[in-house]
């Protein structure tokens, strides 16, 4: 036998196994990982692909955010350009007002987009700017149809009760990287900090939303790591940031990760989290072109965060509509 064919196998193996509801083993996730052939990525990425069908057909998850306080944050976080503790440029400025968040909202439902998310820089919220917040979750509840997510920093049991209640259906708590390569990002917080967040969230009963950054220096290991320590978290939302450099923080010089390394750890947390939405998110434009981007939508990939990021902007969303149709997929509700 070919040793292609042999390795191709061995990927069809273990699609089959997910498909029957097994999880891969750490190992065999590992062995996806140092996959280098270009015909057996193929057969990794059409793997990914039949996994994202058979549990999402062909829908396309659309998620837009509002930077709703920027540039406050007083973490130390090496790739943000939100953190006080780095020269930036970015914009800075408190709490929006309600009127903008229902504005940006209303323009997304607009566009087709079902989720929207109102994103805050900063560790935690006072109480002032939390019970703002809380009326904002509120008006859009009225106003619109959507569905209503939040990143709000750490939260307090009490506080996820009254998101709940305003209507939030998801929140976000990135892990970012692996535990062994968190410390080397952020030094103002822990990785269990960042865990007992997501145990919070899942205690209250809210849904969640939890991923990374891939391209911050971590190994081929790392990725994996993290797709196995979001594992006890059953994320409904796995967004997949790549770093764009910004200057003035640690990771400015950072050089870009391949674009197989990219489309390989997209197919590879699709084997592990095979329910979950996998949503392509901050820095896709910067390093896949729109054919790799349809590469990731095609290998595991089924949502996207359009219409720009925190600090960044994005592509135009009809350029992502027009994407999402050239690949035969919808938009999904």
């Amino acid at each position: 036998m070919n040793p292609t064919d042999s390795v191709c196998q061995t990927i069809l193996d273990l699609k089959i196994k997910v498909l029957a509801g097994a999880e891969p083993s750490f190992e065999e996730a590992m062995f996806l990982a140092g996959l280098e052939d270009p015909s057996a990525l193929e057969c990794l990425y059409g793997a990914a692909g039949a996994i994202t069908r058979h549990f999402h057909g062909k829908d396309v998850a659309l998620c837009s955010l509002i930077n709703a306080k920027s540039y406050l944050c007083p973490e130390d976080c090496g790739f943000c350009a939100q953190s006080l503790h780095y020269s930036t440029g970015a914009r800075q400025y408190g709490l929006v007002p309600a009127d903008e968040v229902l504005a940006a909202a209303t323009r997304a439902e607009a566009a087709g987009i079902r989720d929207f998310c109102i994103v805050t820089s900063g560790a935690e919220l006072t109480d002032e700017e939390f019970e703002r917040v809380l009326g904002m979750f509120r008006r859009l509840r009225r106003e619109t149809k959507l569905n209503l997510d939040g990143s709000l920093g750490w939260l307090e049991p009490e506080r996820i009760r009254k998101l709940r209640e305003a209507g939030v259906r998801r929140i976000n708590n990135n892990l970012q990287t692996s535990r062994e390569h968190y410390g080397k990002i952020v030094s103002t917080h822990s990785f269990d900090k960042r865990v007992e967040s997501l145990k919070g969230l899942q205690a209250g009963g809210m849904e969640i939303c939890a991923g990374g950054i891939l391209g911050l220096g971590e190994s081929r290991e790392d990725r994996v790591r993290l797709a196995f320590e979001l594992k006890p978290y059953s994320p409904h939302c796995i967004p997949i940031n790549l770093l764009d450099p910004r200057p003035g923080t640690p990771l400015a010089d950072q050089a870009p990760m391949a674009v197989t390394e990219i489309l390989k750890t997209v197919a590879i947390f699709r084997f592990i989290h095979p329910r979950a939405n996998i949503k392509l998110a901050g820095g896709r434009e910067k390093n896949l072109s729109p054919r790799d981007q349809e590469k990731a939508l095609q290998s595991g990939a089924n949502g996207l965060i359009v219409g720009g990021y925190l600090t960044s902007a994005g592509n135009p969303v009809s350029k992502d509509l027009e994407m999402i149709s050239r690949i035969g997929a919808s938009i999904g509700t």
